[in-house]
């Protein structure tokens, strides 16, 4: 069977054109344009195949990125499997947030990253800021195999380490930079997902008790531990928590120093300094 007729004649019409097109890319290691050009290219039979399973597998609404292990963030493509989150481009925001907060790439830094899933967060800023050191946590063991990987293939130098622990003990102290996407969505608002976000991702890094906020609670309890005036923190946060999270902030002795943005123009992450 050609390509044209995989992509276009199959049966499989709940799966769209767009998605096709990135399982069949995925199978045949081919780029985009030479999909296209390559139109009249028959596949093989272990192709078709394999192509098939990838197919079946996204129909039961498995998330792309886990079926083809790699997602891109920032300026990377990262490794990903279903022990971690699923990087997305509103935490971009994150990134360009840095940057606007410390414009001296050159800068040498000290970043923690909490609850660093993927590693995406902490890779993408250690390649921007070439000359700063970072480290990223995570209570979940396959999820650091995760980031270790992801490591290895775009980093590979002793300036990232990371090690398994929790938001609520690690010593944050040293570090003139804090960035974390924590779990944020409210567990009663789990029938509301989506269900490739739902039944797929794992549920540590998305849900968090408390309206979604009891992770930044806990995060900032372990901060007034550890007090450090020039420090800098970015959270990101769930739609509509900004104000919620400012006020947290303000009880800890935070000050709220902006709140930044998405592409869709949700407010997505917070920045603050302790007081």
């Amino acid at each position: 069977m050609s390509i044209l007729n995989t992509l276009f004649y199959s049966e499989d019409q709940s799966v769209p054109i767009s998605e096709k097109k990135i399982l069949l890319k995925h199978v045949l290691n081919k780029s985009h344009e030479e999909i296209n050009i390559g139109f009249d290219t028959h596949l093989k039979y272990s192709e078709l195949h394999q192509y098939k399973e990838l197919i079946l597998r996204r129909k039961k609404s498995e998330p792309i990125a886990y079926i083809i292990n790699k997602k891109d963030f920032w300026k990377d493509t990262f490794f990903v499997d279903n022990s971690v989150l699923i990087p997305r481009p509103d935490s971009e925001i994150i990134i360009e947030t840095v940057i606007k907060y410390f414009p001296n790439q050159n800068e040498s830094l000290q970043i923690l990253d909490l609850g660093t899933g993927s590693g995406c967060l902490i890779i993408s800023l250690l390649k921007e800021f070439k000359n700063s050191k970072g480290v990223g946590i995570d209570f979940d063991k396959k999820a650091l195999e995760v980031a270790k990987h992801n490591k290895y293939n775009l980093l590979n130098n002793d300036r990232l380490k990371f090690y398994y622990s929790d938001f609520s003990e690690f010593n944050s102290l040293s570090y003139d930079l804090i960035v974390c996407n924590p779990p944020y969505i409210s567990t009663l608002s789990k029938g509301n997902l989506m269900i490739d976000v739902r039944d797929f991702e794992p549920e540590s890094a998305l849900f968090a008790e408390e309206d979604g906020l009891y992770c930044y609670k806990i995060i900032l309890d372990n901060l007034i531990k550890h007090e450090n005036k020039k420090q800098l923190i970015i959270f990101e946060v769930g739609y509509g928590q900004s104000d919620s999270i400012n006020k947290l902030l303000k009880n800890a002795n935070f000050k709220v120093i902006s709140v930044e943005e998405d592409i869709s123009h949700i407010p997505r992450c917070i920045v603050a300094k302790r007081i």
